[in-house]
């Protein structure tokens, strides 16, 4: 009985935040273009990451992600395309995102760019009703709720070679059920809308580099969540770093760079709140990352983001 009824709680709690938290990652940097569809196109060539994301191990039910990100610059032009996909389950709630992202940037001076970028998809939402253990099986809530619907984000993003800022909300519309059509809709609430602000920069010295980097996501009618981090890459191979999240969470950050192709990326977290009392709960996240040249001349320049 305890466990069913932690079970259902969890699911309860899944419905809701299911409208109140944007997908995170640990690699946020890496993964830009899955948080800001601005990101889309500004590296020089075809390029992508793929993301896994476990949360919470050790906790039934807990956040379990896939993501997909690919984007390339049109070479006649200033303008970018990107596309994404994630999937996401979290207790008996199944998400699918599909986006379509254009970018367009302007040489503001020599060494800065500014891109702005929109995008588009499909967000489909679903209940798997044999995840759920109940005893009142009339509730609407639960039961026989899914729905695909359009959705939109924007972005803007400042870069030169060691600097970038962006700014970005990647959905305006959140899920919500309505007891009227006893369904999940899509609903433009600006309560639910998620803003992300982030940075960083990168200091070159002769052996190693440092790069500091800082996200910040504010939603209406919740603290302010801030994500620091510091980076060393070391060898010209290896990133190594930490990250600390004023949620309670300290994070272990790996990245090793293959070749001029492709990188691999690991992190760790580690919960600082009570929610580790209940088990070993941290959380796992592996990326990989290519720049497809096809035989071309290599980057013009060394990207660190």
């Amino acid at each position: 009985m305890r466990r069913t009824a932690f079970f259902l709680l969890f699911v309860i709690v899944c419905l809701y935040t299911n409208a109140q938290n944007y997908k995170q990652y640990n690699h946020y940097i890496a993964n830009q273009g899955l948080l800001n569809p601005a990101y889309n196109g500004t590296r020089d060539y075809l390029s992508g990451l793929v993301v896994v994301r476990n949360q919470w191990i050790g906790i039934e039910g807990a956040p379990v992600t896939q993501a997909l990100n690919i984007h390339s610059p049109i070479s006649t032009s200033n303008l970018g395309l990107g596309l994404s996909v994630t999937n996401e389950n979290i207790g008996a709630t199944h998400t699918l995102d599909l986006y379509a992202a254009v970018s367009y940037k302007v040489e503001l001076t020599e060494d800065y760019l500014l891109s702005f970028g929109i995008q588009g998809g499909i967000n489909s939402f679903s209940l798997d009703q044999s995840e759920i253990i109940t005893g009142d099986n009339s509730d609407p809530v639960l039961y026989g709720s899914s729905n695909s619907a359009m959705n939109a984000g924007f972005g803007s993003y400042l870069y030169s070679d060691k600097l970038f800022v962006g700014l970005s909300i990647p959905e305006f519309f959140t899920n919500e059920y309505n007891t009227t059509a006893s369904e999940y809709i899509k609903t433009f609430d600006y309560k639910n809308i998620h803003y992300y602000l982030y940075g960083g920069y990168v200091f070159e010295f002769t052996d190693l580099a440092f790069k500091p980097t800082i996200l910040t996501r504010f939603v209406y009618g919740a603290p302010i969540q801030i994500d620091l981090s510091g980076n060393f890459l070391v060898f010209e191979k290896a990133w190594l770093g930490l990250s600390y999240k004023t949620s309670s969470e300290l994070v272990f950050l790996v990245e090793y760079v293959i070749n001029n192709m492709f990188s691999v990326r690991y992190s760790y977290d580690y919960p600082f709140s009570s929610l580790n009392q209940v088990k070993n709960a941290g959380s796992h996240e592996l990326g990989i990352q290519f720049d497809l040249n096809f035989g071309k001349t290599v980057m013009k320049s060394i990207r660190y983001f």
